[in-house]
């Protein structure tokens, strides 16, 4: 199972609902309209086609949750974690919240996915600026996970395929 964390507002849910139809659609009209979302005030179980023979659980848990984020970590074999990169109180406070969850005893898997959403907007900031202001290059240099990171935009669904690509690679074995 993949776990999918950060916090409230960063765009979770709408990633895993354009996660969950990307394959099927994707040849015809392309992700549709913007879709209405409400806050998680407790946790989403979405299965992802990541192949067309390949599918993942995705456990999304609302940034609210995140006092018992640790209770859920033994039991995934992936993370992702996902930040708003228009907000940037948000990436302060994600930071936090990341390596809280990167230095918790539970976590048993060494495949983490970071995810910088909403790059589609115009209050966007850079990535020297997140990468600055998250001090990626010294949570990069004090794991011993496999940290990815990938830009996307779940409203456009820039970067969906890339997550596709991702969860296919690093969750082999999982299909439900």
């Amino acid at each position: 199972m993949c776990l999918l964390l950060g916090p409230q507002g960063a765009g979770k849910t709408l990633l895993l609902r354009r996660l969950h139809t990307y394959l099927n659609i994707k040849d015809q009209d392309p992700l549709g309209g913007s879709q209405a979302t409400i806050p998680t005030a407790g946790t989403n179980l979405v299965d992802v086609l990541v192949t067309k023979k390949q599918e993942v659980v995705v456990r999304e848990m609302g940034g609210i949750m995140s006092p018992i984020w640790p209770k859920y970590i033994k039991d995934c074999s992936t993370l992702m974690f996902m930040v708003d990169m228009s907000n940037r109180l948000q990436v302060a406070a994600g930071c936090i919240l990341l390596l809280t969850t990167l230095s918790d005893r539970s976590l048993v898997t060494d495949k983490v996915l970071i995810l910088l959403n909403k790059i589609d907007l115009p209050t966007c900031m850079s990535r020297f600026e997140f990468e600055s202001l998250f001090r990626l290059d010294d949570v990069l240099k004090q794991s011993k996970l496999q940290v990815s990171v990938i830009e996307v935009s779940a409203h456009t669904g820039q970067g969906l395929g890339d997550v596709l690509d991702w969860l296919a690679h690093n969750t082999t074995g999982e299909a439900s």
